[in-house]
């Protein structure tokens, strides 16, 4: 049971029945009168508010009761009417219609009975039950306390924006000297009693399947932070692209039903619209799968998909459970490949969210926000929910010890601050744009993404973002034999083999050149940082940011260091082992510098195969620095991003469920609906599945890598802690 709140005098609406309420399933459906409970603390008392009260209601079980006549609302069993409407009967609360109670949002509310029908009001004054949630579904309940420990509640319509009313006969006894007479008035009641009960049809919902006291996640703030950070998230994603490429979100205010339903909605019949997800994995557009989503999931989510969306919210609190203190959420976009969405996908495009950058990043920083109070409605309140926004180490170090996940907001982007190739681009709407980026309370950025922009050169790639690169630029990458330290790779001249598949032809016809490379296998980006680059990564470090290497060309990333270097900042990061490596395969000379530097480095998430050999050469690396031995693990889930399948092994040498996590929290096989996932069958097929990855690498991939991992996010903060502490303001320019 989770709260921010420690109260000592428990203050619970008339009628509830504790010993009910706490029949609910421990750590999935927590009644309003359970969480209520949860808010006793022996040190200090406080009379629960009137708002902690309606918040409390979430994932409640109760009877609907007039406090004048003890009627309560029923389905109307009428000859002519019978289960059309529902109405106030004289009916006890056990033998009366018994609501679930599931939040909208912090301040609305889904009401369904038995049969799963919603409470709803189509017509002002009269109650219906609904097969299916609408705004006529959702009611707006405000607490009144009448007396201590006592509350009535109100339910406005949203629709109708009427409340619940029940007019009566009052009957009262008048006392007369030949003895007493009833004298009849008529009466309204427009606020009600809710009478807990223990028998209520739970909402549709996925669930956690992590068993224990959640307490035990909590800690002490001056100690260091056990547990692992993900430096490379993608929550948002489904809103980029034009939000017509990624199908699901992590949240709906109607629930799973409405958050992971079928992407033939976004999709197309057999995935025939998932253009961009079908090329990048099978190299076709006319690749076709199983688009169901709840209750079945018969394809995805799985591993190799790329653009349906892992992250939802109950998958995220499962991975939370065990052990993720730290997620970076990167808001993700790119202009180019968004507006090729309408020619790609005209279809498909109906619909579309701007596909400007700036206008991509406000609405995905809204939704985190969205995302969080959400939470904290399905938990109880405002800040009840295990999901934090945080802007500074100070604050995640509170969120951590308090048993939650503290969330860092960065962007990863193409044409971020609208600098792209042909956009107006000045030092002052850089300026401009980075200090709204900041009030907005991102944290960290990285100055490349796919394409070259006005302020740095891109990593090279070959195919389809190759195509992209000559969209966003009017060229395709140009490239020059790499230095003595770095390792490049190869490119592909002629137009790239997807770019000849219609209707992506049509594009790459309109650039009219043909890109044309050496036969080297040893190529890279001879663009590097501009001189609006240098500006926007001294004023990153001005105002201690998070400055993202990876994506940059390796030119850019070594003048980012001897900035970074000069100015004696640790604020930089390579998230997701995307910078080249030297000429031997080895860690690049820059990717040393910047831990030698006090930066900090995520590996791209692996299983237990990839973690031995790939973190470890993390880890090697930062033992040679003075600072913490801690590696992270950068997922880049729904980035269009590949996942890890099951080990090679799993057959003969599974992981063992039910399995325990060092913080003494037991974990079963993750339940969707009608799908179960096992890591040995499913890999990690959703963000949830990182808990079942983590237990994996401890039990096999040796105590080092484990250590380094669980040591992770303490040695995140620790890096932003130093990056906050910089003062120096003495700009660098190493062109």
């Amino acid at each position: 049971m989770n709260s921010l709140h420690r109260l000592t005098h428990l203050t619970v609406p008339t009628g509830h029945n504790l010993s009910r309420a706490f029949r609910q399933p421990p750590l999935t459906a927590i009644s309003g009168a359970a969480l209520l409970l949860s808010l006793l603390a022996p040190a200090q008392a406080r009379a629960i508010t009137a708002a902690e009260a309606a918040s409390g209601l979430a994932q409640g079980c109760y009877a609907i009761q007039s406090p004048g006549s003890g009627d309560t609302l029923s389905r109307h069993q009428g000859l002519l009417t019978s289960d059309l409407a529902f109405r106030f009967q004289k009916l006890a609360p056990a033998a009366a219609e018994h609501f679930f109670v599931k939040p909208a949002s912090l301040r609305e509310f889904m009401l369904t009975d038995r049969k799963g029908s919603y409470l709803s009001s189509l017509v002002p004054t009269v109650q219906s039950p609904a097969p299916a949630p609408s705004l006529a579904s959702e009611w707006m309940i405000t607490a009144k306390e009448v007396s201590p420990s006592n509350f009535l509640y109100q339910f406005k319509n949203r629709l109708t924006q009427q409340v619940i009313s029940y007019p009566y006969l009052k009957t009262t006894w008048v006392k007369a000297w030949w003895g007493s007479y009833p004298v009849v008035t008529p009466a309204v009641d427009t606020q009600f009693r809710l009478v807990a009960q223990g028998d209520c049809r739970p909402y549709p919902e996925i669930t956690s399947n992590v068993r224990g006291d959640r307490n035990l996640l909590k800690g002490n703030v001056s100690a260091p932070v056990r547990g692992y950070v993900d430096a490379h998230t993608h929550i948002t994603s489904y809103e980029f692209m034009g939000g017509r490429v990624m199908h699901g979100s992590p949240f709906h205010r109607w629930g799973v039903p409405y958050a992971l339903d079928d992407s033939r909605r976004t999709h197309g019949i057999n995935g025939s619209l998932d253009l961009i997800g079908n090329i990048f994995v099978y190299g076709t557009p006319t690749h076709q799968y199983d688009t169901r989503g709840w209750p079945d999931f018969p394809w995805w989510p799985n591993p190799e998909q790329l653009t349906h969306s892992g992250y939802y919210y109950k998958w995220m609190e499962r991975a939370w459970l065990s052990g993720l203190r730290i997620t970076v959420a990167q808001v993700v976009e790119n202009e180019v490949l968004c507006n090729a969405q309408s020619v790609i996908n005209p279809v498909g495009w109906v619909g579309h969210n701007s596909c400007n950058e700036m206008d991509s990043i406000r609405l995905q920083v809204k939704r985190l926000r969205e995302m969080q109070s959400y939470i904290d409605a399905q938990y109880g309140g405002p800040g009840k929910g295990f999901f934090r926004i945080v802007t500074s180490p100070a604050e995640a170090r509170l969120v951590i010890a308090d048993g939650k996940l503290a969330v860092v907001m960065g962007i990863e982007a193409s044409e971020t601050l609208n600098c792209g190739v042909h956009d107006f681009c000045s030092i002052a709407s850089i300026e401009a744009g980075l200090n709204e980026l900041y009030n907005l309370g991102i944290r960290g950025m990285f100055p490349a993404h796919k394409f070259d922009n006005q302020l740095s050169g891109a990593v090279l790639e070959d195919g389809f973002i190759n195509v992209g690169e000559a969209l966003s630029t009017g060229h395709y990458y140009e490239a020059e034999p790499c230095n003595a330290e770095t390792r490049g790779k190869p490119m592909t001249s002629g137009i790239p083999l997807v770019g000849q598949v219609p209707p992506i032809s049509t594009l790459t016809g309109q650039i009219g050149v043909t890109p044309t490379y050496s036969k080297s296998d040893d190529l890279c980006n001879w663009r590097g940082l501009t001189d609006k680059g240098v500006y926007l990564v001294n004023r990153m470090i001005d105002l201690n940011m998070i400055i993202e290497i990876d994506h940059m060309s390796d030119k850019a990333a070594k003048q980012v260091m001897d900035i970074v270097e000069a100015r004696r900042y640790s604020g930089v990061v390579s998230s997701h082992s995307f910078m080249r490596p030297a000429k031997d395969g080895s860690l690049h000379r820059d990717f040393r510098r910047m831990l030698n530097a006090g930066g900090f480095a995520a590996h791209y998430g692996q299983g237990v195969d990839g973690a031995r050999d790939g973190y470890q050469r993390y880890l090697d690396a930062v033992k040679q620095t003075p600072y913490l031995p801690a590696v992270g693990i950068g997922t880049d889930m729904s980035g269009l991003g590949g996942q890890p399948g099951p080990r090679g092994n799993a057959a003969t040498d599974p992981l063992r469920y039910p399995f325990m996590s060092e913080f003494g929290l037991v974990f079963d096989r993750q339940v969707s609906g009608n799908r179960t996932f096992d890591l040995n069958r499913d890999g990690m097929a959703h963000y949830g599945m990182l808990a079942d990855q983590i237990q994996d690498i401890r039990e096999r991939s040796g105590p080092a890598v484990y250590e380094a991992v669980m040591k992770s996010a303490e040695g995140y903060l620790q890096m932003w802690e130093r990056a906050a502490a910089n003062r120096n303001l003495n700009h660098v320019n190493p062109l």
